[in-house]
């Protein structure tokens, strides 16, 4: 049983600062939590590829969020706000963040607090949010999946890539994804997808024309040239999704195709929503997926938990991009 803590008006507290692209540890106070924000004393934050560009100038928080780095977080309760009404001291809880989850204690909208599910510890949880709020809002509410229908998820072993799976497998049994290794595709196969596509000895364009494969929902995160060929395999009234352009930001492609098969595509970012734009998500995904969990129908993957003065490896491994799942930075030290 974790102890209530009695924080003081303002703490010292670490966190992770960087610098010309490296990161060290630092202190600095943090202030009460605002009337509508929990405290949050953190004990697992999950490390996410926005982390990287932040480190490196590239991705600066939104207004009003804080400067640390940090998208995601477990922990206890430790301070509440006057309006706070859904929590109390003590409570284990996941929070999906603007920025500050690498970092002692976080204040947090309560909107974007979520309570752990029943079978899942703080470790497991501390990788949850990010990716579970993504993948709902964008397959689920951009992309309208529906059961049974098929989709391809690019970066099927990313931490967005193995969510997807997991949470998908319990909606169709026409799960395909991209990945750049033999290794990555079986491990993709193993946690549920129908069939993956080493990306580097494959074109997945050529790969669906072969087996005679249309699907109707494509998350990309990798953008440029995947334009082109995500539309030609895409079935009629096909929707693509884009959650980031790690292969480039520009593309071209004929609207023919488009307006033939009357697609759909979009594109959305987290981190720059509101708290009530988030709450929202959290809201869905607790009544949604939070069941999933609770009856051992989807677990986060973990590949490796770094402690906090670890975090420059943590980044590494996230850079090479070799990992399977999410990569954990422990913040108390507790790796499980």
């Amino acid at each position: 049983m974790y102890n209530v803590y009695k924080i003081p008006q303002a703490v010292k507290l670490k966190f992770i600062n960087y610098k010309d692209g490296s990161l060290f540890l630092d202190e600095k106070e943090i202030a009460d939590p605002l009337d509508e924000q929990i405290q949050i004393e953190i004990h697992f934050a999950g490390i996410n590829r926005a982390d990287i560009l932040q480190k490196n100038g590239h991705y600066p928080p939104p207004s009003g969020e804080s400067e640390i780095i940090g998208l995601e977080c477990s922990g206890i309760v430790t301070k509440l706000g006057k309006s706070v009404k859904n929590f109390s001291l003590g409570d284990q809880v996941c929070a999906i963040l603007g920025g500050g989850g690498y970092a002692e204690y976080v204040n947090v909208n309560e909107k974007q607090v979520m309570p752990l599910p029943k079978n899942l510890n703080l470790h497991e949880a501390g990788c949850l949010p990010e990716t579970t709020l993504t993948v709902f809002e964008n397959i689920f509410n951009v992309s309208k999946f529906q059961r049974d229908e098929a989709i391809l998820i690019h970066g099927g072993s990313s931490g967005i890539g193995t969510t997807a799976i997991s949470i998908l497998k319990n909606y169709t049994k026409n799960i395909f994804v991209t990945a750049g290794t033999s290794g990555k595709c079986k491990s993709c196969i193993e946690l549920g997808a129908t069939d993956a596509i080493n990306y580097k000895d494959r074109d997945f364009e050529e790969y669906f024309n072969q087996k005679n494969l249309k699907v109707d929902v494509i998350l990309d995160m990798v953008g440029g040239d995947y334009l082109k060929k995500n539309l030609k395999i895409l079935n009629f009234k096909g929707r693509l999704t884009y959650i980031a352009a790690l292969g480039g930001i520009k593309a071209e492609t004929n609207l023919l195709h488009i307006m033939n098969k009357q697609l759909k595509i979009s594109g959305s970012t987290l981190r720059s929503r509101s708290p009530y734009e988030k709450g929202n998500i959290v809201d869905q995904v607790v009544k949604e997926i939070w069941p999933l969990i609770e009856n051992d129908k989807y677990k986060p993957t973990i590949f490796e938990t770094f402690n906090m003065s670890d975090v420059n490896k943590a980044h590494e491994v996230m850079e090479k991009s070799d990992h399977i799942g999410k990569i954990v930075l422990s913040i108390k030290g507790e790796k499980k």
